[in-house]
C-alpha cells in the first residue's frame, strides 16, 4: 500500500543577526535551518546538528537543509 503524499508549507525568513543577513528556513513556525553568506560561498547550517555545508549560492543552501531534514527526520 503506498503512502498518500503530504503537502508541508515550507517558508523563509530574512533576519538579521549581528549586522549580517542570515535566511532561516521553518516547517510552520519550527525553524529548521539557517543559510548564512561567507564571502563568496554561503554555510548552510542544519538546526540540533553540528554539521555544516558550505554550497555555492543561498538556493543551493535551501536545497540542502530541506535535504537534510528530510534524511534525518524520525
Amino acid at each position: 500500500m503506498a503512502k498518500k503524499e503530504k503537502t508541508i508549507a515550507v517558508s523563509v525568513k530574512d533576519i538579521e543577526r549581528a549586522g549580517q543577513l542570515v535566511e532561516q528556513v521553518l516547517i510552520g513556525d519550527r525553524v529548521i535551518g539557517e543559510v548564512v553568506a561567507k564571502g563568496v560561498k554561503f554555510e548552510a547550517h542544519l538546526m540540533g546538528d553540528q554539521q555544516t555545508f558550505v554550497v555555492k549560492s543561498q538556493e543551493e543552501g535551501l536545497e540542502t537543509i530541506l535535504a537534510q531534514y528530510h534524511l534525518h527526520q524520525g
